[in-house]
């Protein structure tokens, strides 16, 4: 991380225990805490088309192979993302801890 005293504060504190935190904030405020895949390919996915392509990190911007979109590649992964916590298949979890199938309909 670029930002030194932030990268130390949370290897400091785990990733799990941010992950509690997060879970405890979301009962406090009521926003939805998806939880995904690690290995999701957010970024390497298509928003449009279905097409999944290898990218290397320093690539910035997706160009699709298949149906020719092309987007910042960040963007292009928070709208997977969004559109992965629209399907039935995404994780909720609440201040417990326990994990539930979301629905958003």
């Amino acid at each position: 991380m670029a930002n030194h005293k932030l990268s130390d504060a949370l290897s400091n504190l785990g990733l799990y225990r941010f992950r509690e935190l997060l879970s405890y904030k979301q009962e406090c405020f009521g926003f939805l805490l998806t939880i995904v895949d690690r290995w999701f390919p957010s970024s390497k996915t298509c928003s449009v088309c279905p097409n999944i392509q290898d990218m290397p990190l320093r690539e910035r911007v997706y160009h699709c192979q298949n149906c020719g979109q092309v987007m910042d590649r960040d963007l292009n992964g928070s709208i997977n993302l969004e559109n992965w916590t629209k399907n039935a298949d995404s994780l909720s979890v609440n201040a417990c801890g326990l994990e539930g199938a979301v629905s958003l309909g």
